[in-house]
């Protein structure tokens, strides 16, 4: 229990509010329940992080004490893909964790969250939609903006049409994340819930900046959620040589089709995400020495850290701080790449300009290069003023979200933007106004080590990583978690979250004690007052 000595009646107001620990869950129906506006929640670090707003403390806990089933329905309540989030989530929530500022590892909240979906894969998730409203939105693009703005809209009673370019929904969910991190079938499993919503898809549909006008004459939203567009050329001489690749195309190759070619000696270039997949996928299909070069050193690659590890583990070497200066061939076939030293990223400004030393060079050789250097933006124009808070265009009908309105981002931040559009455009469709309410915070911080509870548990759980065998080995290279294991690595959940007393007005009505669904608050009354 948590709770503080009141010197006087008057601190009494806020004082009496007492909390268990073990039992919060962070959910805040306490706040939300109390009519003299006294009660106020400290999210948990790790709840604040979350972009999507899933409150991690409150499945954490509850698999901490063995509800798993109950943890699964309150994620599911906000979060409609706990299997694919569950696998390449970019975990701000571990980042945010309270371990990490005492020198212990952080939770392993994403792996937990896979252990949920996994575990309750055949339990059915809350998708029946709200009493119809009758109005029309139309979403350009089905990757993760598109696919969780049509799942939150439709759960509210909207007509959804998701328009696709492609033969099938998921943008890079489906075409570039390889199967050794995203399986198809719990991509498929998974965005099958919109299917049994009601949500309509149009399949073979690029919206050009005419369609798009016409969508907007015909429906009473637009969302442009549209992913990246082609990827970019380097433009250094050889680029045309056989033998080179770039990595979008090398990645949708090998999520649709047979198994890529790729010579022996393979490079990759490029320093994120994109790269470690593609460079990771070539020694599945068959390379037997794979090279990644980047201009960053490796302290500042843009690749997750833990993703960089896996690749290192499975034979992948780094040629850091390095960049390519053309492609040497013969006979219009590659044979390697020319690389000079890079000193620089930036310019004085802040700007990205790489710096190169002339005098420090070396040839690589290489049968196969493949290119990993971004994307271009999309060929679709978004004319007017974008509301950054609520990524409406110009006060229209129009919205946008995803990559189309911030370049590229992490699934999960794509996610986010998406559920945000969806919160705008729900707004607009109810009379409501769209930016109310939607910058104002009421957390109240509190020193960290008065949150802690108990000791800290250093003796952190991690899921098997199962070692890469050779070509063809496409299988997942994390492992779910056990149940004795979920439950010990939740156990060192430290609750930092919680409800407290603020403004010294409580009247002891109870409300917030009664439906408390975790019976976790406790309101003690004054012995003056009984």
């Amino acid at each position: 229990m948590e709770r503080r000595i009141a010197g006087n009646l008057l601190e009494a107001l806020s004082d009496n509010i007492v909390v268990d620990r073990d039992k919060c869950i962070g959910c805040g129906i306490c706040v939300d329940r109390c009519p003299m506006d006294n009660l106020r929640l400290m999210k948990a670090p790790c709840t604040a992080a979350c972009p999507l707003g899933v409150n991690a403390q409150g499945y954490v806990r509850l698999i901490a004490l063995g509800e798993e089933e109950e943890a699964y329905r309150l994620l599911r309540a906000t979060l409609p893909f706990p299997g694919i989030l569950g696998r390449i989530c970019s975990r701000p929530c571990e980042t945010a964790c309270t371990h990490n500022e005492h020198g212990s590892p952080a939770l392993a909240i994403r792996a937990l969250k896979r252990y949920l979906a996994d575990r309750f894969d055949g339990v059915d998730a809350p998708v029946e939609a709200a009493i119809p409203t009758g109005r029309r939105v139309a979403i350009v693009g089905s990757g993760p903006a598109g696919l969780i703005a049509a799942h939150d809209l439709r759960l509210r009673g909207h007509e959804v049409l998701v328009l696709e370019a492609e033969s099938a929904p998921g943008g890079m969910l489906r075409w570039a994340i390889p199967e050794f991190r995203l399986p198809r079938e719990v991509f498929e499993r998974e965005i099958g819930v919109l299917d049994k919503m009601g949500v309509r898809f149009g399949f073979g549909e690029r919206v050009d900046n005419e369609r798009c006008a016409r969508l907007i004459e015909e429906y009473d939203a637009v969302l442009i959620a549209t992913g990246g567009g082609s990827f970019r050329k380097l433009g250094i001489p050889g680029e045309d040589l056989s033998g080179v690749r770039h990595a979008l195309p090398f990645l949708r190759e090998a999520r649709t089709e047979s198994i890529p070619r790729v010579g022996e000696k393979t490079v990759v270039i490029g320093g994120g995400n994109a790269a470690l997949d593609a460079a990771q996928t070539a020694l599945r299909c068959g390379a037997k020495h794979v090279s990644i070069v980047c201009l960053e050193a490796r302290c500042e690659m843009p690749a997750f850290s833990w993703a960089l590890d896996e690749a290192l583990s499975e034979g992948v070497n780094l040629v850091d701080a390095w960049g390519p200066t053309g492609f040497v061939g013969n006979d219009g076939e590659l044979s390697g790449i020319a690389l000079q030293r890079c000193t620089g990223l930036f310019d004085d400004s802040g700007a990205f300009a790489p710096r190169m030393d002339s005098c420090e060079t070396v040839t690589m050789d290489a049968d196969t290069v493949i290119i990993a250097a971004g994307q271009e933006r999309n060929d679709m124009k978004i004319e007017g003023e974008v509301d950054p808070l609520t990524l409406q265009v110009n006060g229209s009908s129009l919205f946008i979200a995803g990559d189309a309105a911030g370049g590229p981002a992490s699934v999960v931040h794509s996610m986010a933007s998406g559920r945000r559009a969806a919160e705008s455009i729900h707004r607009l469709l109810v009379g409501e106004p769209l930016g109310l309410g939607r910058m104002v915070s009421v957390d109240e911080d509190t020193d960290v080590p008065e949150r802690l509870r108990g000791e800290i548990d250093t003796s952190a759980r991690r899921p098997a990583m199962r070692a890469f065998t050779g070509q063809g080995d496409c299988g997942e290279i994390e492992s779910a978690f056990d149940a004795d294991n979920a439950r010990a690595e939740a156990s060192r959940c430290l609750s930092c979250g919680v409800a407290f007393g603020r403004y010294r007005t409580c009247w002891f009505c109870l409300p917030c004690e009664i439906e408390c669904p975790r019976k976790a608050i406790n309101v003690e009354i004054p012995y003056l007052l009984r």
